[in-house]
């Protein structure tokens, strides 16, 4: 009988939203992954909803639980292409969606820094620093791709 473990999910203005996942039969790091999945949609769909949908909503519109107790309104995400001129905006979701560069112009912060975020989770393993750095990035262009892949034509 596998246990189930919350994991801390978001940590904003003070609020922790925790989620239910399944113990990996060795007990190891539970929901990261220790080697590179590689870039897929699987993944960044996955890692959206463990991560992002309580805030985005489950279908990216912004209308997550969280969104009321945020000082900025959460955008629609599958409105990011529309609002620039057809094309979708990649290198600002991603540094958006990493946050380990500062962006002032970007102000507050409510989002969290998942790019700080997913290397603790892939420090939890025997990966060396390297290794940690590629399955952030994995991590973070499946995000992009899913991202992108729900944009309203």
């Amino acid at each position: 009988m596998k246990r189930k473990y919350l994991v801390l999910a978001v940590a904003v203005g003070g609020l922790m939203v925790a989620g239910a996942t399944e113990a990996p039969a060795d007990d190891s790091v539970i929901g990261a992954p220790l080697v590179s999945e590689g870039i897929s949609l699987e993944l960044g769909h996955r890692d959206f909803v463990n991560y992002c949908a309580a805030c985005h909503g489950a279908d990216a519109k912004g209308d997550g639980t969280l969104g009321e107790y945020l000082t900025l309104k959460v955008p629609d995400l599958t409105q990011l292409s529309k609002f620039n001129a057809g094309k979708f905006p990649e290198e600002k979701v991603v540094e958006v969606i990493d946050g380990r560069v500062d962006v002032k112009v970007h102000g507050m912060r409510d989002m969290p820094v998942w790019g700080d975020w997913f290397n603790r989770e892939a420090a939890s393993g025997s990966a060396d620093k390297a290794a940690r750095e590629l399955i952030v990035n994995d991590r973070i262009a499946s995000l992009i791709n899913y991202i992108k892949s729900i944009q309203v034509k």
